[in-house]
């Protein structure tokens, strides 16, 4: 595998932290300016499940508008009895900047079987990734059924290496550490860089930085060290 076979994206998990207000965004910046703004700095965002819930669809198409061309979103899913068709209808002003959705439940089965219908769904609206409670050690059935709909689990940074073995989107969610130095992101990249890749797909990672307010200059080191390991196709 060469490293131009892994494609790796930096993300924060939503764009509005209050400590931004000060350190991030300008002052009289008005909060709805505020995406365009943080797209025009990175190229992606995790929208959190409890956020895309509540915004109408009429501003999602406003979220387009805003955003520079190339940027992507990806959306949290929480709720394994969401409505997918509702789901299905909400996403659709984000058309081709939706670039993968994160199947999260906060409860679930050791053999998956609860996410079952929800894997069938999120796979008909974007390339999807499964990140499981902590709690929850899976089984061999839990693995053969992520295997037969083309699906990884999402590796957190702090837990051994990611073990991912197809193409296709990957979640990498770095949490816990606001400091990261250039030597850890560098490790860390280098890490989803390493990992086999067992499928002629290209990879496609999300570098998702989950804090209560992640520092701007994390994100911009992060980006930075991914653009300078990663090379680009010719």
């Amino acid at each position: 595998m060469t490293k131009s076979h892994t494609d790796i994206i930096v993300a924060a998990r939503g764009w509005s932290y209050p400590a931004w207000n000060d350190s991030f965004y300008p002052d009289d910046l008005p909060e709805d300016w505020q995406l365009a703004y943080y797209s025009n700095e990175f190229r992606a965002v995790m929208v959190p499940a409890a956020e895309f819930a509540k915004v109408d669809p009429v501003e999602v198409e406003r979220w387009v508008e805003d955003v520079v061309e190339g940027f992507e979103f990806y959306l949290e899913v929480t709720n394994l009895f969401i409505n997918w068709a509702e789901f299905t209808q909400a996403t659709k002003p984000l058309g081709a900047h939706l670039k993968g959705i994160l199947l999260r439940p906060l409860t679930v089965d050791e053999d998956l079987a609860m996410i079952a219908p929800c894997l069938d769904a999120a796979a008909g609206l974007a390339p999807v990734c499964v990140l499981l409670p902590d709690s929850v050690t899976i089984s061999d059935n839990g693995r053969d059924l992520l295997a037969q709909h083309g699906v990884e689990l999402c590796w957190s940074t702090h837990e051994g290496k990611p073990g991912w073995q197809g193409g296709g989107f990957v979640v990498a969610r770095v949490k816990g550490n606001n400091h990261y130095t250039p030597k850890e992101w560098r490790e860390t990249i280098e890490a989803c860089l390493r990992c086999d890749n067992k499928s002629n797909d290209k990879r496609r990672v999300l570098l998702m930085v989950e804090h209560e307010s992640p520092e701007p200059d994390a994100l911009r080191a992060a980006m930075m060290i991914g653009d300078m390991l990663v090379i680009p196709d010719i």
